[in-house]
């Protein structure tokens, strides 16, 4: 079958013989420079997509995978076709490495570029993370042993990578065709984003692309260097043994405490201060080199070393520091608001939607798939007052710092003006409450309960206008003493995606067993259901990747921010926008249980009079503490 390569059409052909040149679908060409055929989606994203295809120019027809250049977002289609181009240039020298895949062509076709390299058949490690769970030191040292060689090989022809992560490494299932290369080696791939650099320019400005979980200090400052590499590296095997985000594997102060997060897994000595020096913030303290790394895992190996039992994170890094002969930095912090309790670990359960296509044309079927996964979060409890003698308290959960692409792309199904222009907004750490406000939490402090839907208080709360939030705000500030407050539409956003650049984050489209919204509506292949009459009990369906549940549907929830018909003069430091426009009408986020599926879209944007609540509308809490 040939798999149609306009973006319009998609029609996957049939099987036929002779092979057919031309889609019966929409009449565009199959065949690429007259020889590759693609036959099936292997992956897309902003820059466009990729196939698994075949080449019929030789007689054994050997696979091969296509690169098809096609922005989502046309405002970033210069930037992107320079990035495809320069991709073809670097795989032309450096796939010349046995583990890195081999470029074949670079052609355009209907007036989009194409790269055609080397197929590597195996699975990257992210996968591989997901099924096999957490990495053992025996897998760490491999990839490392691995991995460090190739970026020495690249350093020395003045490449950075630019995005090392568990997606781009590939664990070959058998060996190279040449035998060099052994089944079970790993491979680098995706040289998009690789930046050639010189003596002059090795510090230059605008080199910021990569998975921010991954990233560099330096990098996202725009001045990657060899050493963000390393660093990249470092951060993907601490996510490979503790099978946890590496945005939750930092403490409020930016210190890595990825040690708490081993469960069962233990690692020696050596190799933990060996990745502790690969992750150092600072690049001057960070390994340098791809074999200086390489050397010190071998030292690492002496008998002198002994296996590591994880510990308290503050014994961590007295350690850590003791044995790198490091000098902490005095940094001056923030006035403090208030102290950050102690936190305690929780377990949650998350869930992603995969799509799976069957069948071909108009005949092929959809088929939609629940893969579940149990997560670890970080919280406190803070105790509100009792109720009949029974402790009401409100759960906090730590939301890390990082970055985030507020809005939705043009590719995105349903989405309206108003969510755009698209930015990098920064994010400080901060809390979130892990449910909506429940009635049970409202009254505590308020003495009422506003809502239309009476339960048995663990709904959420509704009817409430943004001025009743404010006094909801006041009395818990009064009680606790913490600046406890409603998020900005920046932290909502941020927080609702947990790291996912899909419409819902859960991924592609929602279902009606994901959370409580009109299902009579659905979105994109999901199934129709039935539609939603009342709210449901917080917590319900599952959370997202932070531990947050009900981000989508439910009740909207109240930000603190004002109004405004786009972005375009959005803050970037994450806080709320309060300049400008009616301050008598605020943002709300996250759609309702009477909503159809695209309005609980994580980029949905939508407002209500502050002075006007309805039984559609709730709210949860933030809270910035400085530990």
């Amino acid at each position: 079958m040939s798999h149609c390569l306009n973006p319009s059409c998609n029609f996957q052909n049939p099987e036929t013989s002779p092979k057919l040149n031309f889609c019966q679908e929409c009449g565009s060409k199959l065949k690429i420079g007259d020889r590759y055929r693609a036959l099936r989606i292997l992956g897309q994203g902003g820059f466009g997509r990729t196939f698994i295809g075949i080449d019929e120019a030789l007689p054994s027809c050997p696979t091969c995978v296509i690169k098809q250049f096609f922005p989502a977002d046309l405002t970033s289609a210069v930037k992107a076709a320079e990035l495809f181009h320069q991709e073809a240039i670097r795989l032309d020298d450096l796939g010349k490495h046995p583990q890195i895949p081999t470029l074949f062509a670079h052609l355009e076709l209907d007036g989009k570029q194409y790269l055609i390299q080397e197929f590597i058949d195996g699975q990257d490690l992210l996968r591989e993370l997901q099924e096999q769970g957490n990495f053992s030191e025996a897998k760490i040292r491999m990839l490392l042993g691995d991995l460090l060689p190739i970026l020495q090989f690249i350093h020395e022809r003045n490449v950075i990578h630019r995005d090392i992560k568990p997606e781009n490494i590939i664990r070959r299932r058998f060996p190279s065709t040449s035998g060099s290369i052994a089944a079970g080696s790993h491979v680098l791939v995706d040289f998009g984003a690789a930046k050639y650099v010189s003596t002059a320019a090795i510090m230059e400005t605008g080199t910021r692309i990569g998975s921010a979980v991954y990233v560099a200090p330096e990098q996202v400052r725009g001045k990657s260097i060899f050493a963000s590499d390393i660093y990249s590296l470092g951060v993907t095997c601490i996510h490979l043994l503790t099978n946890v985000s590496p945005f939750e594997l930092m403490d409020m102060d930016g210190n890595w405490v990825w040690r708490d997060f081993l469960a069962n897994t233990s690692i020696s000595r050596g190799l933990g201060e060996v990745l502790d020096r690969m992750v150092l913030a600072a690049p001057s303290q960070r390994y340098q080199t791809a074999q200086a790394v390489l050397n010190d895992l071998k030292n690492a190996n002496s008998s002198n070393y002994q296996v590591y039992v994880p510990r308290l994170a503050k014994s961590v890094k007295r350690s850590a520091i003791a044995k790198t002969n490091i000098t902490p930095i005095s940094v001056p912090k923030p006035p403090i608001q208030a102290i950050a309790p102690q936190l305690s670990q929780f377990s949650f359960e998350t869930a992603t939607v995969k799509i799976n296509r069957i069948g071909v044309g108009k005949l092929a079927k959809t088929l939609l798939q629940i893969n579940t996964k149990q997560k670890i979060g970080r919280s406190y409890f803070e105790t509100l007052g009792n109720i009949q003698g029974k402790p009401i308290s409100l759960e906090m959960v730590f939301i890390p710092a990082g970055k985030l692409q507020i809005g939705s792309p043009i590719s995105e199904s349903d989405r309206t003006k108003e969510e755009s222009p698209r930015h990098i907004v920064n994010i400080p750490a901060f809390f979130m409450s892990r449910f909506p406000i429940t009635q049970r939490q409202w009254k505590v402090l308020m003495d009422n309960n506003p809502a239309i839907f009476i339960g048995n208080g663990d709904r959420p709360v509704e009817s409430v206008s943004w001025d009743d939030v404010q006094s909801f705000c006041q009395q818990i500030v009064e009680r606790t003493g913490k600046p406890y407050r409603l998020p900005s539409e920046s932290e909502w956003e941020y927080a609702c995606r947990a790291g996912t650049l899909t419409p819902f984050c859960f991924g592609e489209t929602i279902m009606a067993n994901l959370a409580n919204y009109n299902a009579a509506s659905p979105y994109l292949y999901a199934p129709q259901a039935l539609s939603s009459t009342i709210t449901t009990e917080v917590g319900s369906y599952p959370a997202n990747a932070f531990g947050l549940h009900d981000m989508h549907g439910n009740v909207w929830e109240w930000c603190e921010d004002i109004w405004h018909d786009d972005y375009d003069l959005l803050p970037k430091d994450g806080s709320a926008w309060t300049q400008g426009s009616d301050r008598s009408c605020r943002v709300i986020r996250g759609g309702s249980w009477r909503d159809p599926a695209h309005y609980c879209r994580s980029a949905k944007r939508s407002r209500n009079a502050a002075n006007q609540g309805d039984r559609t509308t709730g709210f949860r809490l933030a809270v910035t503490l400085i530990s």
